[in-house]
């Protein structure tokens, strides 16, 4: 047996060596006519060449990471290496002249060698913003160029898709006045709610300071889910940076109708309107169980909404014109807790306070007055259009918990006007 097994070794040595001799260098076909270091300088040539070609450049879409809005982004590369950029990222409208590398480390890379927008937004938060001024080149041709940060990794990878640019592009006004028109101008209501086949589906909300939308709605167990998603603003509308999936309804892109005043997708059934009820359950807040006072809170205008702010200034100039300078300092409600609340207004040194019923239920808070008071019958009707607006609301005020007050530990909750859902009162919890 042992003869047997070392005969067949010697046979197969043999085989082995039979194939080796017969093989010749004129046998293997290359697989490629350049050297690596041929192909890729041809590679990048021709990146050079596709940045350069159109006349107007290329326009796309750039935003950091998923938790940052997005913005545009319009650059213009010539056979200099040098490339303009224009944005409409704070000052980044001016033109901004730099030069630019095609590179290669593990892939091709476009690298921004100066300061521009793109550093600006890198520099953020320490320089822990996420940001860009190095890119992968996944692929381009002459009327698309997909880039891929090169500094991200794990799921939140920054895309940047640029296409050819027209004339009409480099004039960044219609994409502010689009944000205004996404915003809104804060008299609507806090309720804007989308809608498939006329029927509610999501809410949504748009924050144009940090120009990111928030879509939530109610998955198929019964959860409610926040989206927070970067926006490309286009002069007639937006487009998600990432689509939305809505229980199988995709999100994509909406057309503003100004004379409707809300935003469409036509193919898809879609609106996104104002609408004075919420689309999706509110975030429950029990009043009066998790603390016995509620403060106006001054400290954080902007959790309130457009429309009371304003009113409250316009109320203040108007209270304080009417009583040769005073002014509303604070305004309190007291007790919750207790049998009888009561509303507390601080008008310089002074408090006035008037008792109230307080009846809440299925997240809805209504008030009454008792009629007892500290305050003359002159002052009360002074201070009338105050006291409607915090307690008055014949219908009552949904009740929305917020989030915590910045720097503090405290809650922070919302009562939004039923009859007039554009008035929201954000108040801090003590």
């Amino acid at each position: 047996m042992r003869k047997i097994n070392k005969l067949m070794n010697r046979l197969s040595i043999l085989t082995v060596l039979f194939f080796v001799i017969g093989c010749t260098d004129n046998d293997v076909e290359p697989l490629y006519d350049q050297s690596i270091n041929e192909r890729t300088e041809a590679l990048k040539g021709e990146y050079f060449n596709i940045l350069t070609a159109p006349e107007n450049g290329w326009i796309g879409y750039y935003s950091p990471n998923e938790s940052f809005g997005a913005y545009t982004m319009l650059m213009n590369f010539d056979v200099d290496s040098n490339v303009d950029i224009k944005s409409d990222y704070e000052l980044g409208d001016q033109d901004n002249e730099i030069t630019f590398r095609i590179d290669k480390t593990l892939k091709i890379e476009l690298v921004l060698e100066s300061f521009s927008v793109f550093s600006q937004i890198f520099s953020l938060n320490d320089n822990n913003n996420g940001g860009e001024f190095v890119f992968n080149i996944l692929s381009a041709t002459p009327e698309e160029i997909i880039l891929e940060s090169k500094l991200d990794f794990g799921d939140d990878v920054t895309i940047l898709t640029l296409r050819r640019a027209n004339t009409s592009d480099f004039d960044l006004q219609p994409i502010y006045e689009s944000v205004e028109d996404i915003a809104g101008d804060g008299t609507e209501s806090v309720f804007r709610n989308i809608l498939l086949n006329d029927v509610i589906i999501a809410s949504f909300d748009f924050n144009p300071l940090t120009r990111l939308a928030t879509v939530s709605y109610v998955d198929n167990d019964g959860v409610v889910i926040f989206v927070n998603a970067p926006i490309a603003i286009l002069p007639t509308g937006f487009n998600f940076i990432k689509p939305i999936d809505v229980n199988g309804t995709i999100l994509t892109s909406f057309t503003f109708d100004e004379t409707k005043n809300e935003y469409v997708n036509e193919a898809d059934g879609l609106r996104i309107l104002y609408d004075n009820i919420p689309g999706v359950p509110l975030m429950p807040y029990d009043l009066g169980e998790t603390a016995n006072n509620a403060r106006f809170n001054y400290l954080e205008p902007e959790k309130s909404s457009v429309a009371f702010n304003n009113f409250f200034n316009d109320f203040n100039n108007d209270f304080s014109a009417a009583t040769g300078g005073a002014t509303i300092a604070r305004v309190y409600i007291r007790s919750l807790s207790d049998d009888i609340p009561y509303l507390h207004i601080y008008i310089g040194n002074s408090t006035f306070w008037y008792d109230l019923n307080m009846d809440v239920e299925d997240g809805i808070v209504k008030f009454s007055l008792t009629g007892e008071t500290n305050a003359s019958a002159g002052l009360t009707s002074l201070l009338q259009p105050l006291i409607d607006v915090f307690v008055g609301a014949p219908s009552g005020y949904y009740l929305n918990r917020t989030g915590g007050l910045l720097h503090f530990s405290n809650g922070t909750f919302s009562m939004i006007n039923v009859d007039d859902t554009s008035m929201e009162i954000n108040y801090f919890d003590f």
